[in-house]
């Protein structure tokens, strides 16, 4: 029976050990065990575990089906590794051990944003994958059709202003994300997002 695909929507998670490789541009692929599916052209996020955190936002370039077997040293060094073993080495240390036949998924991605405070990956769900620094700018635009509190009202202006990290390291995660969901609420129920 075969599976279905796995679908590449909104978020890739990548595993924190590659994210200085990928943010400088040394790993401009993922190479994936199994069928998956994503939209060249598309953009999601990149998120990193185990902290699930977004640190940018990248532009599916290229989604490729291969045999283990016919990965080549080109692949290799394209997910940032040296040539075909070592990256035969470190999949299998995450999927176990492969086969020739067993069907590989590479999607190839560029940076297109970089965020660096990093956003949770939850408060991106729950701002159904809107950036804080969009909703800030948005409240900002429309915040006379809005009723916000004044707390809400200076810690959107200091994302907006400072960016996430600042606002976060003054007034602490939660009253950061709750202002960001009233926000998002006020500007949902406006119509404006």
């Amino acid at each position: 029976m075969r599976r279905k695909p796995v679908q590449i929507r909104k978020f890739m998670l990548i595993d924190s050990a590659y994210k200085s490789r990928i943010l400088r541009g040394d790993k401009v692929t993922t190479i994936r065990y199994g069928d998956y599916e994503a939209k060249p052209g598309s953009e999601v996020y990149l998120v990193i575990t185990p902290s699930d955190t977004a640190v940018a936002k990248v532009r599916i370039t290229k989604v490729e089906k291969k045999k283990v077997r016919e990965l080549t040293n080109e692949d290799a060094k394209l997910d940032g590794f040296s040539d075909v073993k070592e990256l035969l080495r470190e999949l299998s240390k995450i999927y176990g051990e492969l086969h020739g036949d067993d069907e590989v998924t590479i999607i190839g991605f560029e940076v297109v944003k970089r965020f660096e405070d990093g956003i949770p990956l939850k408060w991106l769900k729950g701002l159904n994958y809107r950036e804080p620094e969009e909703i800030a700018r948005l409240y900002l635009e429309n915040q006379e059709k809005l009723n916000l509190n004044r707390e809400t009202d200076f810690i959107l202006r200091r994302i907006y202003n400072e960016g996430l990290g600042r606002a976060v390291r003054t007034f602490g995660p939660k009253r950061v994300q709750g202002a960001l969901l009233k926000a998002y609420h006020q500007l949902y129920a406006e119509g404006l997002i």
